[in-house]
């Protein structure tokens, strides 16, 4: 029924006489929607300014004050859609595009029972697309900020839209798939995302240190070390192994502290710097396993067992331990290598080197002047 219907209107629309006639083929569209207005060609757009959420105080109360004062002074909801696609531009600046109370509000704009198909070929064409793509829109900044619908969420839905929509299915198949892969993280960070940097480095530490379940974070305080001059704090990564690696380290081969090294913690970018030696030089001998000419009883000898081979030796170098201060400056990473020396002693006699590379937060680019300067450059060189 709904390909045969499809097939009249197309059919319809093809008409000589219906194509000389825009308004004839809005009618028939008009008439398939309830006989609303779905587009009136002399009617301005109106735009929504930012200025609604130009504040000083970013903070969850005020966006959600904001659109309960846009529902106050606007009852008949005019330029809805522009608001709240403006709105959720702002949600990351306002720290709510992970609180799904800003979502509920928004989604509460819309008014119901307006956009409810009432028949087959409503659902057909689509009933209102903008408005759906707009709720469509709002589901999809859900999804990629992992926050997972509820059933008010489902409820204002259908109140809003109806059953038949591509705005539930997408709520089901977020309801089916979200919790699925929720708890997959191996490294999970709690909702919301804490913003102290020091809890941040604890779980960036946790994170890169996975790969040996012996690793234990510490915490050192550079009041604590004398002639200090940055007063923060550094986390401190080390395993036994790493210890044992380093109890063994000769005193005529220099360490390095290399770094910072990014990592990401959520949506937070920090900053990590690890010690690391020379490659360990290890005599591998390769045997014959089926070779039983040479078998030895091992009972009563005397085994003098070496260090086995870690996940910490790498083709680059030996990691022994890293950290992430408060501060990534110099003076906290020698404060680093001093409290390390309480429990590695043997760091007192090796010379500790420090490669640290500078960053800077300047964007490089060229003008167009430069750009079009080099293009000529290339042409004539290619002629």
């Amino acid at each position: 029924m709904n390909t045969l219907m499809r097939k009249i209107v197309i059919s319809l629309n093809k008409l000589p006489v219906i194509k000389k006639h825009a308004g004839i083929q809005l009618t028939i569209v008009s008439n398939f929607h309830n006989h609303d207005i779905l587009h009136v060609k002399n009617e301005p757009n109106v735009d929504v300014t930012p200025h609604h959420f130009n504040v000083q105080v970013k903070v969850k109360e005020t966006f959600l004050e904001i659109i309960r004062i846009y529902k106050r002074n606007d009852s008949n909801r005019k330029a809805q859609l522009e608001f709240i696609q403006t709105a959720l531009k702002y949600m990351d600046e306002f720290g709510v595009h992970q609180d799904i109370e800003a979502y509920k509000a928004l989604l509460d704009i819309f008014p119901r029972g307006r956009y409810v198909p009432e028949n087959r070929f409503q659902i057909m064409f689509y009933h209102y697309p903008k408005h759906q793509d707009t709720a469509l829109r709002i589901l999809n900044k859900m999804e990629e900020n992992f926050v997972i619908p509820d059933y008010d969420v489902q409820k204002m839905i259908v109140e809003i839209f109806g059953k038949n929509t591509l705005v539930l299915k997408k709520c089901f198949s977020m309801f089916y798939w979200q919790p699925k892969f929720s708890q997959l993280n191996p490294w999970p960070v709690p909702r919301p995302t804490p913003t102290d940097p020091k809890v941040l480095a604890e779980y960036a530490l946790k994170k890169i240190s996975s790969v040996d379940v012996q690793a234990n974070v510490t915490l050192y305080r550079t009041k604590d070390v004398p002639d200090a001059i940055d007063d923060t704090w550094i986390l401190s990564s080390m395993s036994k192994s790493q210890e044992e690696l380093l109890a063994v380290q000769p005193t005529d081969k220099s360490l390095m502290v290399e770094g910072p090294f990014p990592v990401w913690v959520a949506d937070y970018y920090l900053n990590y710097f690890v010690l690391r030696g020379d490659p360990i030089k290890r005599e591998v001998i390769y045997g014959e396993y089926d070779d039983v000419s040479n078998m030895k009883i091992p009972f009563w000898e005397r085994h003098n067992f070496k260090i086995p081979v870690t996940i910490h030796e790498q083709d680059d170098g030996v990691y022994y331990a890293m950290c992430a201060s408060g501060t990534s400056s110099k003076d906290s990473l020698l404060s680093w290598i001093r409290c390390l020396q309480k429990t590695n002693p043997i760091l007192e006699k090796i010379p500790i080197v420090f490669k640290l590379r500078s960053l800077t937060n300047k964007q490089l680019s060229i003008k167009n002047d430069v750009k079009k300067q080099i293009f000529q450059n290339a042409d004539t060189t290619g002629k």
